[in-house]
């Protein structure tokens, strides 16, 4: 009888000191986001005289960079000292996060003044977030790699269980305004813990040549490997499926489960917990993970259980549904993650993780747009389903290759 060989002892990621200080830098800057998610939209209410238009203008103004900079921020995160990009665009958020309150208390404040301020902050973000995938293999060993992207996962998705819960309640007892300090000083927090990082796994390499020519260099990484080109588009799939959740869940919980506020907030939470849940069994499974049938289970349950929440009879259902999307995402994510890093050059992971982030949001305005107006001309449970049923195609197309890879 043939044995198996047993999965050589990996050390915890949990010793490795640069990594815990990224994962505690990430938690602080992600719970001051979750924060910051809610007195925008306060401020925006409250300068508009309630006016919805406004605050999706606003969330507009948050998409548009990953269009306009996502490719040019992969690529100069490629060019500079990583550890040094993520501490300046850290300092550059916190103080340019602190306009608003200042114009807030010299009672000058504008709703222009908001969205400039949303639009630079996402900005700088498509700098740090390329920089800050790459710089995971630096970190950790490639044995790691699966828990590592795990733990920063699952602290990442953490933070947003109780913080738009917090920044409720913040903003009733300081002010949408004092808010913006809090997130401020998270930045700055995050800064300060981001200088301890030490990369004993950095090899060294940069990218090299004109900044123009080196643009498109990700995109044709990508394309030359049947691997990355299929968890792209399945990701891209998997982003559009879920895309419309946040927009329609509302819609759903007022006229499919009877419900109102207090359901949907404990529905939005099972989705969160699932996500933890999600990037726990990932990181236990570490090494032995096999990121290629991983990643397209992941998009399997997220297109699968999507479908089963525009189906749900009851609320218990929906909260089912939804848990198993969150672990469904996370499970995917971290796939991903520890996927494009083991398969792409070092001088190349910036760019990788741009293109990764462009093509899964490049779909998204597109998703939310036909999704409402399914969902106008057919109803809610169609509208949530439609774009899961071509996640569940595109994984159709997608499996065999993903699953000849480990």
């Amino acid at each position: 009888m043939a044995t198996v060989a047993p999965v050589p002892a990996v050390p915890g990621v949990l010793a490795n000191r640069s990594l815990v200080a990224l994962v505690c830098a990430q938690s602080v800057s992600r719970a001051g986001d979750a924060l910051l998610s809610i007195a925008t939209v306060w401020l925006v209410l409250d300068l508009t005289n309630n006016n919805p238009v406004a605050v999706t203008a606003a969330l507009a103004f948050e998409f548009l960079p990953f269009l306009l900079f996502g490719l040019l921020g992969g690529a100069l995160a490629d060019r500079w000292e990583r550890r040094r990009t993520m501490i300046t665009v850290d300092l550059l958020r916190g103080l340019l996060l602190l306009i608003v309150p200042l114009l807030a208390a010299a009672d000058v404040l504008a709703l222009w003044h908001i969205f400039t301020v949303t639009f630079v902050l996402s900005s700088l973000g498509r700098m740090y977030q390329p920089a800050r995938q790459a710089i995971v293999p630096d970190l950790v060993s490639e044995q790691q790699l699966v828990r590592a992207n795990a733990l920063l996962e699952g602290a990442g998705q953490a933070a947003w269980v109780a913080g738009p819960a917090l920044g409720g309640i913040l903003v009733s007892v300081i002010g949408a305004p004092g808010v913006y300090y809090l997130d401020a000083a998270s930045f700055g927090v995050s800064a300060l813990l981001l200088t301890a990082l030490h990369a004993p796994h950095r090899s060294g390499k940069r990218a090299v040549g004109s900044l123009r020519a080196g643009l498109l260099a990700g995109v044709r990484h990508v394309r030359a490997s049947a691997v990355l080109s299929s968890a792209l588009l399945l990701g891209a799939a998997a982003t559009a499926a879920f895309a419309p959740v946040p927009a329609l869940l509302s819609v759903l919980v007022r006229t499919r489960l009877d419900g109102g506020a207090r359901l949907l907030g404990l529905l939005m939470a099972c989705f969160f917990l699932g996500s933890i849940g999600g990037s726990v069994l990932a990181g236990k499974l570490g090494p032995r993970l096999h990121r290629g049938l991983a990643l397209a289970l992941g998009a399997l349950t997220v297109g699968g259980c999507v479908c089963l929440l525009a189906a749900a009879p009851v609320a218990a259902v929906a909260a089912v549904a939804l848990a198993a999307t969150g672990a469904g995402a996370s499970l995917f994510n971290v796939s991903e993650y520890s996927l494009l890093q083991a398969e792409t050059p070092p001088e190349l992971r910036g760019r990788v993780a741009s293109v990764a982030s462009v093509s899964a949001q490049a779909l998204r305005p597109a998703a939310l747009m036909l999704a409402g107006l399914v969902a106008g001309a057919a109803g809610v449970r169609i509208g949530l389903s439609a774009l899961a049923v071509l996640a569940l195609i595109a994984w159709l197309v997608t499996f065999p290759i993903l699953r000849s890879r480990r």
